[in-house]
């Protein structure tokens, strides 16, 4: 089974509540194991020892399938925390189990770097502000690494908006104004990966004509 970047973005991350889980049937999936989903999930549970309302959650729904007696056939889904998703793909002990794996890492780490951004007020808490020509000015590096951006990231900011910029010494400074514009676009930037991450509504093999960058 080759892992690919498509792939890569189809993994079953979901959201809930401002909480973070992995949608163990499609993680079944992915890995590609070859045993039956509902003996699967049961078997890593007992023979491991994760706990519901700890390591995973249970939902149970009716499918629109009917079983012998003509009732609705139960179906139970497990929601898994990162952390539980990331040992059952290391379980699989094979190559894509490890590259998924990397990619739970690495998306809890930009899931918690949204939560770590500072709300408005906090972005200049403790820092000393500076008013020229009754503007209100901070350090430009200090904006940047409590926005989330590494302190030498620039990105041609300088230039383009130079009217926000004053530079005093070796030190530059940065219009309130434009700090805040840095945290909100460092938001965006944030939420978009989380949706990014998010758990496809159709399985991918629903979406036959899915392009380059997700469009249909």
């Amino acid at each position: 089974m080759t892992f690919t970047k498509n792939q890569n973005e189809l993994l079953p991350i979901v959201v809930q509540n401002e909480t973070t889980f992995i949608d163990a049937r499609l993680l079944h999936r992915k890995l590609g194991s070859k045993q039956e989903f509902s003996n699967w999930i049961k078997n890593r549970i007992s023979d491991f020892g994760f706990m519901e309302n700890s390591d995973f959650l249970v939902q149970r729904k009716l499918s629109n399938q009917k079983g012998r007696g003509g009732n609705r056939k139960e179906v139970i889904d497990y929601l898994l925390t990162i952390d539980m998703g990331k040992e059952l793909a290391m379980l699989e002990k094979n190559e894509v189990g490890r590259q998924i794996r990397r990619y739970f890492i690495q998306k809890e780490k930009e899931l918690r770097a949204v939560s770590q951004l500072p709300k408005e007020s906090g972005l200049f808490k403790g820092l000393k502000p500076r008013r020229i020509n009754d503007r209100v000015l901070y350090p430009y590096r200090e904006i940047l690494t409590r926005a989330g951006y590494k302190a030498n990231n620039n990105g041609g900011r300088r230039h383009r908006y130079w009217m926000h910029f004053v530079k005093e010494g070796n030190l530059l400074y940065v219009t309130e104004e434009f700090a805040l514009h840095l945290l909100h676009q460092k938001q965006v930037i944030n939420n978009r990966q989380v949706m990014l991450a998010t758990q496809p509504v159709l399985a991918l093999e629903f979406y036959p004509n899915q392009t380059k960058g997700g469009a249909l």
